[in-house]
C-alpha cells in the first residue's frame, strides 16, 4: 500500500496491526472464499453497531429483550448486514442499516411484535448515540488506503474476538450438529445436567419442527422460528451446544 493514507492516524494504527494478522487468522478459523469472508464481515458490523453497546444493558433489563429474542435479532440483523456489504456503495447502505436500527416501530425478532420503543425504555438515546457512532466510524475505515479492504481488515477483526460462534461463522454448523445430537439423545453425556435432556424433551414446544427441519432452519435462518420454539431453544440447547458449552465438546470446536 501506499505510505501516505489520509485517514486518522491512530485509525491506520490499528489498521496496520490488524492487516498483519488478518490472513493467518482467517486461515486458521476456515474463513476462505469470498461468501466466508463477506458472512465473517457480517457478523462483525453487527457486533460492532448494534449488539457490542446499550443494547445489553437494554437485554438486562426488566423490559428489554430475552436470551432468545438477542439471538433471534443479531442472526436477522445479520441477514442485513450482508445486504449492507454487497450493496454498490457500501457507504450509504451502512447509513440504511443504521436507520433499520434505529426504526422505533419495527418489530424485534423473538419479541412477539415488540419494536425498540417497547424494548428500550430509559437507554433510547444512548442506543441511538451509539449505532450513529459506530455507523459513522466504520464510514471513515472504507476509504483507508494504509492496508487492502479496510472494512474487512476491522469486521471480520471483531467477529473473531467476539462471535465465534455465532451464525455466519464457520463455527456455527458445528453449533447446530450438536443441537441435533442432543435431540436425537437425551442421555447425551453434554447434557449440562442429569435429567436436562429428558426435561428438554418433554418441555420442547408443539410448533417445533423435526429435528432435520429445525436443524435446516438454525443453519438458514433461525430467526424465522416460532418465539417459543427460540425460548425453548435459548433455555435448553444453545449453551449446552455453543459456549458456555459442555467440557465434552471442547476438543471439536
Amino acid at each position: 500500500m501506499g505510505s501516505k493514507c489520509d485517514g486518522a492516524p491512530r485509525n491506520c494504527e490499528i489498521l496496520r496491526f490488524l492487516g498483519e494478522h488478518h490472513t493467518r487468522r482467517c486461515a486458521e478459523e476456515k474463513i476462505t472464499g469470498a461468501k466466508a469472508v463477506t458472512n465473517a464481515m457480517a457478523v462483525g458490523l453487527v457486533i460492532e453497531v448494534w449488539r457490542n453497546g446499550p443494547v445489553e444493558s437494554m437485554h438486562a433489563s426488566r423490559r428489554g429483550p430475552s436470551d432468545a429474542a438477542m439471538f433471534a435479532e443479531s442472526t436477522a440483523l445479520h441477514e442485513k448486514a450482508i445486504e449492507v456489504l454487497t450493496a454498490e456503495n457500501v457507504v450509504y447502505a451502512l447509513f440504511d442499516f443504521e436507520e433499520h436500527l434505529l426504526d422505533r416501530t419495527r418489530p424485534w425478532a423473538g419479541t412477539g411484535g415488540k419494536t425498540l420503543r417497547d424494548l428500550g425504555y430509559g437507554f433510547l438515546g444512548q442506543y441511538s448515540k451509539h449505532v450513529k457512532e459506530r455507523t459513522n466510524a466504520l464510514a471513515s475505515l472504507i476509504d483507508h488506503t494504509c492496508v487492502q479492504n479496510p472494512l474487512e481488515v476491522y469486521l471480520v477483526n471483531k467477529a473473531l474476538m467476539f462471535g465465534r460462534a455465532h451464525k455466519g461463522m464457520p463455527r456455527w454448523p458445528i453449533i447446530v450438529e450438536r443441537i441435533g445430537a442432543l435431540l436425537a439423545d437425551p442421555n447425551h453425556p453434554a447434557w449440562y445436567e442429569d435429567g436436562h435432556g429428558a426435561r428438554a424433551l418433554a418441555e420442547m414446544p408443539q410448533q417445533t419442527p423435526p429435528i432435520d427441519q429445525l436443524t435446516a432452519t438454525l443453519l438458514t435462518s433461525p430467526f424465522t422460528l416460532p418465539d417459543e420454539v427460540l425460548e425453548w431453544l435459548s433455555c435448553h440447547l444453545l449453551f449446552c451446544a455453543g459456549p458456555p458449552y459442555s467440557p465434552v465438546w471442547e476438543e471439536s470446536l
